[in-house]
């Protein structure tokens, strides 16, 4: 299982408690993926059951939004091809440091890549951001 949540630099994602309901969830779900300024609120269930909406399914407390249930294991198929489900869900280790603190992003372009968020490693001797990262290949173009 999979689980793409919003990155670190997001407010409500850096507040201690998001954070420690953060590594619950890394402990029961095999990868998590951070990504860089994403608002999508989908969820695929079993390749099977697509829910979409405006639900904040991971953090829903009291506002009244909707989330359409649609079941097809081709919509399913379909809609995690279109949004690179399976390559985004295979982060590459840091090729700077070897780590694992990996998130998504996507350049004004378009381009996709991967980017080391660890402090030690994303910061150069001046203090500057200085973070590895690496392009992804999707198919397609851009996208």
């Amino acid at each position: 299982m999979s689980v793409f949540i919003r990155d670190d630099p997001d407010q409500l994602q850096a507040r201690p408690d998001s954070q420690s309901l953060i590594a619950d969830l890394r402990a029961v779900v095999h990868t998590v993926v951070p990504v860089n300024v994403m608002h999508q609120k989908i969820a695929v269930i079993d390749e099977r059951t697509v829910m979409l909406g405006s639900l904040n399914t991971l953090s829903q407390s009291w506002t009244r939004e909707v989330m359409l249930t649609i079941r097809g294991g081709h919509f399913a198929r379909k809609l995690l091809e279109h949004e690179h489900a399976e390559l985004f869900a295979r982060p590459p280790k840091c090729g700077r440091c070897g780590g694992t603190s990996i998130e998504l992003r996507r350049r004004r372009n378009g381009v996709w890549f991967w980017r080391c968020y660890d402090t030690a490693c994303k910061t150069g001797r001046n203090g500057r951001s200085d973070a590895w990262n690496q392009d992804i290949r999707v198919g397609g173009g851009r996208s």
